[in-house]
């Protein structure tokens, strides 16, 4: 089968939902809701409609930001279900995130003694269902106890890293170490995802894991320093393989004494465009964080239309849609707190 015939199907949905984007002229229009049930009104003639239709009153900006995931989700899985096998593995990564979240928030869900109605509140379903999870995420959600709660994933991937951060979670009653081992799970899959595509894949999908993994790297030791973090606890926390770092240059990052002179070795990096100085350790992370989403979604934008019978399309497609997102529930935050409409645009990822 050629690669033209493989990507028909994916591309025949992507042009469908590529046409359900947001145009820039409707998000900025957007800005100028004067209050949540305005900007429910002006979502209602795009592809959200049918989610925000089902939102119980009264509005919230959780509610919201609730509606538009499940649309992301929906949509991702159209995408995945009709790409080729090896591409469906890559980018079945994207509802992953989803259900690696859902973990780490049981952990800290049943630590804080919510009920199961509470956690169930908080897992998209759907995910769990694609993924084949469902039933195991239910046992989790039913737990009274962060001990039962790991033992519900016995069996499956999760089961090792969970039970590591079981132990130390029992010696410092923290569920911390949990999602420093969730994560760590994430990018070493990520990056054997990766190396699984075809060779002439590789090409289309470097940037978007280059980014992904160098950027959580770079931004999770400089956070570290910020916090004091020790030299040992960032090495158990970063991926282990790189793009375009070099492992002496994340070993130097890692040993150095603190974040002025970590930021100092960045700023020597292939990523030093990505790091302006703040007026603080958090502002030049958060701006920094800002800087390869932006790139990312660019990168998507400008590879939109060259890249069609391979898996840059499908990926492309799929950032712009998670963009929608992130800006919509920016919108719903910013509106909620009565921010202004030029506040407001700053905010959002255009």
């Amino acid at each position: 089968m050629s690669q033209t015939t493989r990507y028909a199907s994916v591309l025949a949905k992507i042009g469908a939902e590529r046409s359900k984007l947001l145009s820039e002229g409707k998000l900025k229009a957007l800005t100028e809701s004067r209050s949540l049930a305005e900007l429910a009104v002006q979502l209602r003639d795009t592809s959200y409609q049918e989610q925000i239709a089902k939102v119980p009153l009264p509005l919230t900006s959780r509610k919201l930001e609730r509606a538009y995931y499940e649309n992301l989700i929906e949509t991702y899985i159209k995408i995945i279900k009709n790409s080729p096998k090896k591409a469906r593995n890559y980018l079945g990564l994207y509802l992953l995130r989803f259900e690696l979240e859902h973990i780490k928030m049981l952990m800290k869900a049943t630590y804080a003694k919510l009920t199961p109605d509470q956690k169930s509140a908080k897992i998209y379903f759907s995910v769990e269902d694609y993924l084949k999870k469902h039933a195991v995420i239910e046992e989790a959600v039913k737990a009274s106890n962060v001990n039962q709660a790991v033992h519900a994933f016995k069996g499956t991937e999760y089961w090792l890293p969970l039970n590591i951060g079981l132990k130390n979670y029992e010696e410092n009653a923290s569920t911390a170490s949990f999602d420093v081992y969730i994560d760590k799970l994430f990018y070493e899959k990520l990056y054997d995802s990766y190396i699984g595509l075809a060779k002439k894949e590789k090409p289309y999908a470097l940037f978007y894991v280059s980014m992904e993994n160098d950027s959580f790297t770079l931004l999770t030791i400089l956070r570290g320093k910020a916090l004091n973090h020790e030299p040992n606890w960032l090495r158990l926390v970063i991926p282990q393989n790189y793009f375009n770092l070099h492992k002496a240059t994340v070993e130097a990052l890692v040993s150095a004494p603190d974040f002025e002179s970590a930021f100092k070795i960045v700023l020597d990096s292939y990523y030093a465009k990505f790091f302006v100085k703040g007026q603080s350790p958090e502002e030049t992370i958060a701006n920094a964080g800002k800087a390869f989403r932006k790139a990312v979604f660019q990168h998507a934008k400008s590879s939109a239309i060259s890249e069609t019978f391979n898996i840059g399309s499908p990926l492309a497609f799929m950032t712009q849609k998670e963009a929608e997102v992130f800006n919509l529930t920016v919108l719903s935050l910013s509106v909620s707190s009565e921010m202004t409409h030029e506040n407001i645009r700053n905010q959002l990822l255009l």
